[in-house]
């Protein structure tokens, strides 16, 4: 079994308002995670809580019909926009935008 037919099995396995709230609560653990690591430089769990992010926002997208390719594609665009912004000067590095 493909990792995602595994993704969607799980999803199914429950309705979609319980991986909502699923989501909602692995985001903010990562959110947790990610304040350790910057105002305690601290070792944190951040891998494990970006897989579980990452794991539920697999299935969502599966069972919106999207898969990997689409995915990647969107990223890639994603990453040439912000490149061509920065060659641009759009992003002021002095207050992070």
């Amino acid at each position: 079994m493909k990792n995602k037919d595994k993704l969607l099995d799980i999803f199914n396995s429950f309705d979609g308002k319980t991986q909502r709230n699923k989501l909602c609560e692995e985001f903010r653990e990562l959110q947790d995670e990610l304040f350790i690591y910057v105002e305690y430089e601290d070792e944190c769990n951040m891998l494990t809580e970006i897989a579980d992010v990452i794991i539920l926002m697999l299935q969502f997208m599966y069972d919106y019909g999207y898969d990997l390719d689409d995915l990647d594609n969107e990223i890639n665009k994603k990453i040439d926009r912000t490149l061509q912004r920065i060659k641009e000067g759009y992003y002021d590095k002095d207050k992070g935008k």
